[in-house]
C-alpha cells in the first residue's frame, strides 16, 4: 500500500495518499462508535505529509477525545462521510478512515485499540494485540 486514493460517498472530495501506513488498527473507543454508527473505526496512521486533497475542501469538527486530547475529524460537508482526523497526541500524522479508501480491502489491522470501552457485540480479533486504551497509555 505505497500510493491509494480515496474520498467521500458523494464524489466531492477525493484524496491521494502516497506512502505506506504508519500502522493500521480497530479503535473501540465511544467516539468513534458515534462516528460509524456503532460499530468500531477501521483507520491507518498516515504520515501528514503523504496526504494530498486533490478535490474539494474537507469540514472540520474538534473535540476533545476519551485519551483527553484535542482531536479534529475531518468530513465531507455535503454527504457526511469522514475521511480523517488528527490528534495533539500524534503531531505529524493523520488518521484514515478506511471506509474512505477507494480500496478499502487494503486494510490490514496490526491491533486493536480501546476495547475496553467495546460493545459486547463489538467483533475483536482476539488474534492481534489489544489495549484497553491506546498503546501510548
Amino acid at each position: 500500500m505505497t500510493e491509494f486514493t480515496g474520498g467521500c460517498l458523494c464524489g466531492a472530495i477525493q484524496y491521494q495518499v502516497s506512502g505506506g501506513p504508519e500502522t493500521a488498527y480497530s479503535c473501540h473507543c465511544r467516539d468513534c462508535q458515534y462516528l460509524t454508527g456503532g460499530a468500531p473505526n477501521n483507520a491507518i496512521y498516515i504520515p501528514q505529509a503523504s496526504l494530498k486533497i486533490i478535490q474539494g475542501e474537507p469540514h472540520a469538527y474538534n473535540t476533545t477525545s476519551d485519551s483527553g486530547t484535542r482531536a479534529t475529524r475531518f468530513f465531507c460537508h455535503q454527504c457526511g462521510t469522514h475521511l480523517y482526523g488528527k490528534s495533539e497526541l500524534f503531531k505529524g500524522s493523520v488518521v484514515l478512515k478506511v471506509g474512505s479508501l477507494d480500496d478499502p480491502s487494503l486494510f490490514k489491522p496490526t491491533m486493536n485499540v480501546w476495547v475496553s470501552s467495546a460493545q459486547h457485540w463489538h467483533n475483536v480479533d482476539r488474534n492481534l494485540p489489544s489495549y484497553d486504551k491506546a498503546p501510548e497509555e
